[in-house]
């Protein structure tokens, strides 16, 4: 390793130095003075000084310490590390993957090529990722970062800060929804704000929005959005859009509004409403409260006592395990049952004319599967006539039961609770098949 120094480091008057390294790993001091250091070949350590110095670190893993003054650092070739220090610097990562560190002052930070981390601490800076996916921290005061191509994270830190993503996906870190600015154009990737602001609205052309700490409100805009709850008792808004929702833990009210959306609530006793769109609505765990409202919904309960409204349209609601209410309003609505053993459901508007019940080939099989029900496996009254019937309603009680060998030694189950006196047939019944 060589060891290059400029002038006598003990003189306050020192010179400017034009330092040049060697093919070794070096080490350079330019002390005092305006100087210029250029490691050349091997990973090289250069040290400014005081004054306004320049640093090259040529080729190799090259350190570059600008220290005092204001500096301009070049990293070049190699996985770089570039540190300002005091004074407004200018810091050049280059190829490769670089750490670059404006330190104090007012500093201008490009990650070039590369996946990079930037870091601008204090004084009002302005960092620039380049190509690569890169990570942008801010840090104090007043910043803007700019992301450039690639997957890049920017965190403006405190203060008052612009952040433009730039091309391809790109995640923001948002503290404060007055100071930290998000700007994204048309076209530019699916992006993503985290945030720790309570009821954030996501921006223009940002798609995806992360709820993080104890914040508790959320809100899309009219793209396609993710919005994703956190440990908190959500409420997450989906606006215009086909959006996704997921609650998380806690007891959360989900919105998705207007557009197709696809609501999982997850843990806790949580409302969910669907709108208008063609909606996919999950409860999770918990005793859940669902409302498909407009056109054709898909509701599961998950597990727990769920509650269950299709709305306007034709629904399909799943209950799950738990004993669920089903109510499936206007349209042509299936009820869908699992398993015989997962719970009563009740159903409370059934129509004969037009609604089914569908259970899976999980109930036998001896049960033609892909079709309605034969007439010989169904019967209404009290309990099984023969060895065939499987599905039984009792029309005086509403009781609707499901017996897997009919007269045979195993017990009837219950099945789903309907109203008395219904004309129910087998045709009302649908077996869904295997699907392998």
């Amino acid at each position: 390793m060589a060891v290059i120094k400029g002038t006598d480091p003990f003189l306050w008057w020192s010179g400017n130095d034009n330092l040049t390294g060697t093919t070794q790993d070096d080490q350079m001091y330019g002390y005092g003075g305006n100087d210029t250091l250029s490691g050349d070949w091997g990973n090289d350590v250069l040290y400014g000084g005081t004054g306004n110095d320049s640093l090259y670190g040529g080729w190799g893993n090259d350190t570059l310490y600008g220290e005092a003054g204001n500096d301009s650092l070049s990293g070049s070739w190699g996985n770089d590390t570039l540190n300002g220090g005091d004074g407004n610097d200018t810091l050049f990562g280059g190829e490769n993957n670089d750490y670059l560190d404006g330190w104090n002052g007012d500093d201008y930070l490009n990650g070039d090529a590369g996946s990079d981390t930037l870091l601008g601490w204090t004084g009002n800076d302005y960092l620039y990722g380049g190509d690569g996916s890169d990570s942008l921290y801010g840090e104090a005061d007043n910043d803007t970062l700019g992301g450039g191509t690639g997957w890049d994270y920017l965190d403006g830190g405190d203060g008052n800060d612009y952040m433009y993503g730039g091309l391809d996906g790109d995640t923001y870190i948002v503290n404060n929804a007055s100071l930290d600015n998000v700007i994204e154009y048309a076209n530019e990737g699916t992006d993503t704000v985290r945030t720790t602001v309570n009821a954030y609205i996501l921006g223009a052309n940002v798609e995806n929005l992360v709820l993080v700490g104890l914040t508790s409100r959320g809100n899309g805009n009219e793209l396609n959005n993710i919005i994703t709850g956190n440990e908190a008792n959500n409420y997450l808004y989906g606006a215009d859009g086909n959006d996704s929702l997921n609650g998380g833990n806690g007891n959360d009210s989900l919105d998705g509004w207007t557009g197709n959306d696809q609501v999982f609530a997850d843990a806790g006793n949580d409302w969910i409403w669907g709108y208008s769109g063609n909606d996919y609505l999950y409860g999770g765990d918990g005793d859940d409260t669902i409302y498909g409202e407009g056109e054709n919904d898909d509701l599961g309960g998950g597990n727990g006592n769920d509650f269950l409204s299709g709305g306007e349209g034709n629904d399909f609601l799943t209950g799950s395990f738990g004993n669920d209410v089903l109510y499936g309003d206007n349209g042509q609505d299936w009820f869908s049952f699992w398993t015989p053993s997962e719970g009563i459901d009740t159903i409370q508007d059934f129509n004969v004319s037009q609604d089914m019940i569908e259970c899976s080939y999980l109930f036998g099989n001896d049960l033609d599967q892909w079709t309605t029900l034969s007439s010989d496996r169904f019967v209404i009254g009290s309990g099984a006539m023969d060895s065939n019937d499987r599905f039984i309603y009792n029309s005086g009680t509403g009781a609707l039961y499901f017996d897997s060998d009919g007269i045979g030694s195993a017990a009837q189950v219950q099945l789903a609770q309907l109203s008395t006196g219904l004309a129910l047939t087998a045709n009302n019944i649908y077996i869904q098949g295997y699907i392998g």
